[in-house]
């Protein structure tokens, strides 16, 4: 049986290059099915945007660099499939055989996308799914859910957060350590963020690209909408049990890793096999812990990242940070806990009891002088601010 001839207009199309100027080269990622790609935007015409995904990393050297000098460049074996994210248009698909060469000068100019413009919510809720939003600046209005998925094999937090500008309202969800990188009523600029829809509403979730930077009062609209969220518990009492999971993750694929020696300074990534220092991984936290209270209970509490995070951080336990049973041993030994549990029964902040004390390891990461314990708080805290991992 002979096969019908692919059509001229098709063959042709998937065999023109597209020329433009390329945009927001994105750091290498993995994909579910362990793809490594990263992807970028090609600027086609005066306000012509395509999105660029590339299957091979090693030309993103050759992308960034076309990127900073604003250089021309002609995509040549670049395949054009339909937009999943706007049927209208296309998208652009990079693999192994294709090149990347610069090009002759364009008849239009170099311009910024209007996703690496400030976006104002009012324009978010306009968007539909899927869609990028380059940067935005939005004030924490509250908090109003806190949940444990798993995401990838790995235990991870999310925190739902309204947030507003002078022209709307709307939600937006942060992961793992961003979420410690906010507080209530206080204003910020996020980066690479993305929509989704939640009911007839567009709401925004980060990426693992999302930076989050600290600005200025941005305002408020003329009016709010404040959400009744369950309140905090407050619960007391002696562990008689409690679990710690430390979970690195690599920054370059993203994968979980299972062997990590907790006091080895190297390891080599069990997905892209690449050796790392250890201290380069990302560690979340997950676990339980058991609370005997004063009224006879006991109770299983399930620990949050951002808890044992904090707990961490303010009891200067950053030498163990990254070994799960020292830390169980620490807080186990307490003579008495205290824990803040969310409405969704989670616990968010934990710490010694009035009249209890950190033990030992602790106190003697104290005696060691203020120096000593400033450098192992600030290692802890750069790992907690470095959103772009």
């Amino acid at each position: 049986m002979k096969m019908a001839a692919q059509s001229p207009t098709k063959r042709k199309m998937e065999e023109e290059p597209v020329t433009g100027y390329l945009h927001e080269v994105s750091p290498v990622k993995t994909s579910r099915r362990n793809v490594r790609y990263f992807d970028a935007t090609v600027q086609t015409g005066q306000g012509d945007y395509k999105r660029v995904v590339c299957f091979s990393p090693d030309k993103r050297a050759a992308f960034q660099q076309a990127t900073d000098n604003k250089q021309s460049v002609k995509l040549i074996d670049a395949q054009k499939t339909i937009s999943s994210s706007n049927p209208g248009t296309f998208d652009v698909l990079v693999s192994s055989r294709s090149s990347v060469e610069a090009a002759e000068q364009l008849p239009f100019p170099w311009r910024e996308p209007p996703t690496a413009d400030k976006v104002a919510i009012v324009d978010v809720l306009a968007l539909g799914p899927r869609q990028r939003v380059g940067m935005m600046e939005a004030r924490v209005l509250q908090a109003t859910a806190n949940r444990v998925v798993p995401v990838n094999g790995v235990a991870s937090e999310l925190r739902v957060f309204e947030i507003c500008d002078p022209t709307g309202q709307t939600a937006l969800t942060l992961w793992d350590r961003q979420i410690m990188s906010v507080q209530e009523g206080k204003s910020y600029r996020f980066t690479a963020l993305s929509t989704r829809k939640e009911g007839d509403r567009t709401v925004l979730t980060s990426s693992l690209q999302t930076a989050i930077t600290a600005v200025g009062d941005v305002g408020r609209p003329p009016s709010v909408r404040m959400l009744a969220v369950a309140g905090d518990q407050a619960v007391r009492g002696q562990v008689t049990g409690v679990q710690i999971v430390v979970k690195p993750r690599c920054r370059r694929c993203h994968a979980g890793q299972e062997s990590v020696t907790a006091r080895s300074t190297t390891h080599r990534c069990e997905r892209c096999g690449i050796l790392q220092h250890t201290n380069a991984y990302v560690f979340t936290y997950s676990g339980m812990v058991m609370v005997a209270t004063r009224n006879g209970e006991e109770l299983s509490l399930t620990l949050t990242n951002s808890a044992v995070f904090n707990y961490v951080r303010d009891n200067y336990l950053a030498r163990m940070a990254h070994d799960g049973p020292s830390l169980e041993e620490e807080v186990i030994g307490l003579s008495e806990l205290e824990a803040t549990v969310n409405g969704e029964g989670l616990v968010v902040r934990f710490g010694p009891g009035v009249q209890a004390e950190v033990s030992g390891s602790a106190k003697q990461d104290g005696a060691q002088g203020e120096e000593v314990k400033t450098c192992e708080l600030g290692e802890l805290l750069a790992e907690s601010e470095d959103i772009n991992a």
